[in-house]
């Protein structure tokens, strides 16, 4: 078995970050509608939340690592 990466974990972080927009929307009574600020509690996660922790990972767990000096 091969050793879990950061680049692992930051794949299954984005998945679950998709995941959790399904799951607040799968939230019974329709809790995910609740409004704050005019918009639903799933608006704000699927258009601001989730994006902006998106790229919070991406730039953490899936940027390319630096590449070593030569030693020349």
């Amino acid at each position: 078995m091969r050793p879990v990466t950061t680049r692992t974990t930051g794949v299954l972080l984005l998945g679950l970050l998709l995941a959790g927009f399904v799951l607040l929307g799968a939230l019974p009574n329709q809790a995910a509608a609740i409004r704050v600020a005019g918009l639903s509690l799933l608006w704000w996660y699927g258009g601001v939340l989730a994006p902006m922790l998106a790229v919070l990972v991406a730039i953490r767990w899936l940027a390319e690592p630096p590449v070593p000096p030569s030693d020349r």
